[in-house]
């Protein structure tokens, strides 16, 4: 209804708006006709004035003296007021004429002005004048003619527009009055409408109200439309369905309720007659613990009798209490909501006792709310007693079982179903209840590369019946590992030999099993480091020559590798820290190389990796420089940081080799070509080396015969200098082998073999000793201008043997000499090597009195951190920073920082490698203490150098 009359003043409201409209259209056509006819007037009015003007200007043209200038502007203005309003009424004309008229009336005023203007201005000629005159009243004449015919044109126009105007006002005003009357009858027709939808649906609806309430319950309002009056009539027709179907539902549930409660009596004599057949003991008790119903069963238990008309509470006609037992089966029942059964011992007035088991039941109503429990009583005397029996037989088999530590298993092959014994699931880290008897809880724990053996085995055996079924297999623990187990079995027949039944054991045999896998690994891998040993890499190495000879594509390469130095730290720092660095250097290494490649230990420091199917050597470089580059941080064994480097020898894959130690043998003559360079080095094989060996290895029998007789032997010494006094300071020993056969052999071809193959110790322990036996030899016969000094290389597996203090102060007991006339030189990396054993061997010295100088400063690590707890007496600058100053800048500054460092500690300078005077004036100009090199004197045997600093007057004899 709201939206019928909302619609209805919408249609008045656009029936309003559209006379409006057109009035107002009207009514503006009229005011631009009006407009139109005003700016008319205007136009006309200028054209008049035009006229005047011209026809003044024409009458004053004849009279002599007649100032026609201000005239003439009048007229210029007149034109073009006419200009401005004609143009601005151009479409008030509706002429197509007027346009050019105008442009007409434009170019001949133009042409009236300009014929003034020469009359005006001409020269005094007369014929000249009249003429100029004669041309000019023309042309006034033509123009006076053309704006007379303008005007008579606009007054018709004129009086036409204001007839239509006349007109449009009439018909302006016609319309409004229609539209007036229009709308005041639109409006009565709209309330007349309005008023009868309203009251005629509120009747019906008044008379349908009434007659439901006199009863007629089903009635129905015939009334239907969009409106709220219709939504109303709707609603009314639902109460009244409503209110019939309450009442039809009424009546019906009365119906039912009769039906119910006869059901319910013959219910309850049927539940009489099942109470009274039940033979056991059966009571119903209330909330009240009341007994509402029993039988004669329950108060036979009881010794007497129950009449439940009065319904005796419980505890009171059973127990003389009065509240109910804590162990009360029904209050639980009442208190949990849920049935329970519980079992126990009675006794009869006789003392026989008797074994009761008791179940209890709750019996809701319909809001789930427990009203009664039920209690039903049976005797289990019997069935006790044949468990307790059952129990005794069980414990005798479980004892047995037990006693075997074996997990048993019976599988009934026709119902497949598995018993599995407590141990058997026990060993699994199952509970007894955790496991069911399904065969899939054995079969399908079985490791997935055992579980189709087994099953194939067991099916063979039922198959073909065998003596016994015996297996090995893996099965998974409850932790997730896998455990061996050992499985035997035995099958029980039928008639025609089909297995029925199988039973059997599974034992443990998980330690036995990591024992053969501990052995078996022990038997190929080193104990030490867990590497592959030696077995294992030839094995590999063998596998990988055969497959090379099947695929031309493959490719594989030995690294043999050799830790520099290890006996020295081995010696010093004892068997267990050497071990604790190998294993640290197996980490390393291991860490470096492919999953597929082979790292092992072949023995004491040796070992050798395993390259397979690489590409080429650049494959090879790249693992080796990442081993090298692992073996840039120290390690740290026993709180001693040990820098470790190795030498390494490189074998790739050829033709020719068909067993592994071909292949062997040449990375480690490789090996033996890198550590020959100067250790921390590899080498790739090549044929030559061959021969090198051969000449390494005859060069080390050569070396031994020589250590062990020591006559082959010889000391050069080299002095050395006060940088600023030029006098003789001391000297520095080296040693030279003059070898029978090679002549003098400098020091770095046979020191770092001597070293290698222990014969350092001798070697070195004989070069100190001669060194100051001479040095004693030139102090009893030569003075200097103070003592001379005597300074001696010692190799780093020399100073780190744990004699060597002690054999060094048994020297300068033997020879006599003064402990502070004699220096010992050191590198870096000796020191770095055993940081801990280096110092306390150098505080004995320092103790002694005996100097210790650092040799090759700058070229080893960097222990600059360290210097200044050293006891060290003096820096050597090494010689390659002394040869290249004159090179670089960069030299030079390392040389001023060496000198400027010892300074700043205190601490004598030496510059190694002088042969140039440059050389020497520049370490003179950084304050350098002390020099030695080619310049002053080449190094020479005591002989030589005893004539050279006499010659050089550095001595005096003594007398």
């Amino acid at each position: 209804m709201k939206q019928k009359i909302i619609t209805s003043l919408l249609l008045l409201f656009l029936f309003f708006a559209t006379g409006t409209v057109i009035s107002s259209l009207y009514i503006r056509t009229t005011t631009s006709s009006l407009e139109r006819l005003i700016r008319l007037h205007q136009v006309e009015n200028l054209r008049q004035d035009l006229i005047m003007s011209i026809q003044t200007v024409q009458s004053e043209l004849y009279t002599v003296g007649t100032d026609l200038g201000h005239k003439i502007d009048a007229i210029a203005e007149n034109v073009s007021q006419l200009e401005k309003n004609a143009g601005g009424c151009t479409n008030c004309h509706h002429q197509p004429a007027l346009e050019k008229k105008l442009l007409q009336l434009q170019a001949s005023i133009g042409d009236y002005q300009n014929a003034l203007s020469f009359y005006m201005t001409a020269s005094a000629d007369k014929n000249n004048i009249d003429r100029l005159k004669t041309e000019a009243a023309a042309i006034g004449n033509s123009l006076l003619r053309t704006t007379e015919e303008m005007s008579m044109d606009a007054s018709r126009k004129l009086a036409s527009m204001t007839t239509d105007a006349v007109g449009q006002i009439h018909e302006a005003r016609s319309i409004l009055l229609v539209t007036i009357i229009l709308a005041f009858l639109v409006g009565i027709i709209t309330a007349i409408r309005l008023t009868s939808s309203i009251t005629g649906p509120i009747g019906l609806l008044v008379n349908a109200v009434r007659t439901i309430a006199a009863g007629n319950l089903g009635h129905k309002v015939a009334y239907q439309d969009k409106t709220e009056f219709g939504e109303l009539a709707d609603n009314i027709n639902l109460m009244s369905s409503a209110l019939s179907e309450g009442y039809d539902k009424l009546e019906k549930e009365i119906a039912e309720r009769r039906q119910t409660e006869a059901a319910l009596t013959e219910s309850e004599a049927f539940l009489n007659t099942i109470f009274d057949s039940i033979h056991d003991p059966f009571c119903i008790f209330d909330r009240e613990f009341r007994i509402v119903r029993s039988n004669d069963a329950y108060a036979a238990m009881k010794s007497g009798s129950i009449d439940p008309l009065t319904s005796p509470v419980c505890y009171e006609l059973f127990h003389g209490s009065d509240a109910i037992c804590e162990d009360c089966i029904v209050s639980s029942t009442f208190l949990s909501g849920d049935a329970c059964a519980k079992e126990k011992i009675v006794r009869d007035h006789d003392g026989h006792e008797s074994w009761l088991e008791i179940y209890t039941y709750p019996i809701l109503d319909r809001d789930r709310t427990i009203t009664h429990v039920i209690e039903y009583t049976r005797d289990i005397t019997e069935r006790k007693k044949a468990e307790a029996a059952l129990r005794e037989s069980e414990q005798r088999y479980a004892l047995a079982a037990q006693g075997a530590n074996d997990g048993l298993w019976d599988w009934n092959l026709r119902d497949n179903r598995i018993y599995y014994s407590v141990r058997w699931k026990s060993m699994l880290g199952y509970s007894d209840r955790e496991i069911g008897n399904s065969p899939d809880e054995w079969l399908s724990r079985l490791h997935h590369d055992d579980r189709e053996k087994v099953w194939s085995r067991i099916n063979a055996y039922m198959l073909h019946g065998s003596q016994h079924l015996e297996i090995e297999y893996r099965i998974m623990h409850k932790d997730g590992t896998f455990r061996w187990m050992l499985c035997r079995g035995l099958a029980v027949r039928d008639g025609e030999g089909t297995p029925y039944r199988m039973a059997g054991s599974q034992t443990d045999i998980t330690a036995r099993k990591k024992a053969e896998d501990q052995l078996l690994h022990d038997a190929f891998h080193d104990a030490l480091t867990g590497l592959a040993n030696r077995a294992l890499f030839r094995d590999r190495l063998h596998n990988a020559i055969n497959r090379s000879k099947r695929l031309k594509q493959y490719l594989y390469a030995v690294m043999f590798f050799d830790v520099d130095r290890f006996k020295i730290i081995n010696d010093s720092l004892g068997h267990a820290a050497g071990d604790k660095l190998l294993i640290e250097i197996s980490g390393r290494m291991a860490n470096c190389v492919r999953p597929g490649d082979t790292v092992a230990r072949l023995g004491g420091d040796e070992f050798a990796v395993l390259l397979e199917n690489v590409s080429d050597v650049t494959d090879v470089k790249s693992v080796v420089e990442r081993i090298q580059s692992e073996f840039v941080p120290p390690f740290l064994i026993d709180g001693n940081e040990i820098y470790v480097t190795q030498s390494i020898g490189i074998a790739l894959e050829q033709d020719r080799y068909e067993q592994p130690d071909q292949i062997l043998s040449d990375a480690d003559i490789a090996m033996y070509a890198a550590k020959a360079k100067g250790k921390s080095r590899y080498e790739i094989f090549d044929e030559s080396m061959h021969s090198f060996v051969a000449e390494r290895l005859q060069l080390e029998a050569d070396l031994r015969v020589a250590v062990e007789h020591l006559d082959d032997f010889v000391l050069h010494y080299q002095p050395i200098l006060d940088v600023n006094t030029r006098k003789l300071s001391g000297f520095e020993a080296l040693v030279r082998w003059r070898h029978p056969l090679r002549g003098l052999i400098p020091p770095m071809e046979f020191i770092p073999l001597a070293e290698e193959t222990g014969l350092i110790q001798p070697l070195g322990e004989w070069i100190l000793r001669e060194a100051c036996r001479q040095l004693k030899k030139w102090q009893n016969e030569y003075h200097a201008d103070w003592p001379l000094k005597m300074s001696a290389n010692v190799s780093g597996r020399q100073f780190l043997n744990d004699n060597f203090v002690d054999t060094l102060i048994g020297i300068i007991e033997e020879t006599g000499i003064a402990a502070d006339t004699l220096a010992i030189e050191l590198t870096e990396s000796i020191i770095m090597e055993n940081l801990d054993f280096a110092v306390k061997a150098m505080n004995r010295l320092r103790d002694l009195g005996v100097k210790i100088h650092i040799d090759d400063f700058g070229t080893g690590y960097s222990s600059l951190s360290y210097l200044n707890k050293f006891p060290v007496t003096a820096l050597k600058i090494d010689r390659s920073f002394i040869a290249n100053m004159s090179l670089n800048d960069e030299n030079r500054e390392i040389v001023r920082a060496i000198i400027s460092l010892a300074q700043n500690l205190k601490l004598e300078v030496i510059a190694e490698g002088i042969e140039l005077s440059a050389h020497l004036n520049e370490v003179s100009s950084m304050d350098c203490h002390f020099a030695q090199g080619y310049f002053f004197s080449k190094p020479m045997a005591a002989p030589e150098m005893t004539a050279w600093m006499v010659r050089e007057d550095m001595v005096k004899v003594r007398k």
